[in-house]
């Protein structure tokens, strides 16, 4: 197993629209993992709603960051599996095949990681660490991730961890456009 920090869920919500969300954290604050370098496969963008300012990001999967948020899912099921026994409002009874991996596959196999940002939230930065005002197209571009492990999401008969990326550090330049 990969390192990963210790993890722990904080207390049980409930949005408007009903969904259940369980707080991670690590012993210390905020679990956050700091990405290698990764290929961004797409701009970020919301199915169907050029206005969403929360996005979807997927980047192209290297080992090491599949192995790190594999064993990341691995520490969070048995701490949901308790849960779940302490408050049956959770999620019922939980079994493995309810919980959705932020990793995922296309139909032509390629493997990729699933995370959120805040368009009106993230920070750029460029390979020195300035900050980047207008990053332009993200589409291929490589980038190093941070990461927080903000949540586990319920909504019967499914949970998932929300990853929601704070900053984005840029190693090239957006092509121009024209």
């Amino acid at each position: 197993m990969s390192q990963i920090m210790q993890l722990q869920l904080g207390q049980l919500t409930t949005n408007t629209s009903g969904t259940k969300y369980l707080p991670v954290s690590s012993g210390d604050g905020p679990a956050v993992h700091q990405t290698e370098w990764l290929r961004i496969l797409w701009h970020p963008n919301a199915f169907n709603d050029p206005e969403a300012r929360r996005l979807n990001i997927c980047f192209e999967l290297r080992d090491e960051t599949a192995q790190f948020f594999r064993d990341v899912e691995t520490a969070l099921l048995p701490l949901l599996a308790d849960r779940t026994q302490q408050d049956s409002a959770i999620l019922g009874k939980l079994t493995g095949g309810h919980f959705m991996s932020c990793l995922k596959e296309t139909r032509r196999g390629m493997r990729f990681l699933k995370a959120k940002l805040n368009w009106d939230r993230i920070r750029f930065w460029d390979a020195e660490g300035s900050a980047v005002e207008e990053p332009g197209d993200l589409t291929g571009r490589l980038a190093r991730a941070r990461i927080e492990l903000r949540q586990i999401w319920c909504m019967p008969p499914q949970c998932g961890l929300t990853l929601v990326v704070t900053d984005l550090q840029l190693e090239e330049a957006a092509a121009p456009t024209c």
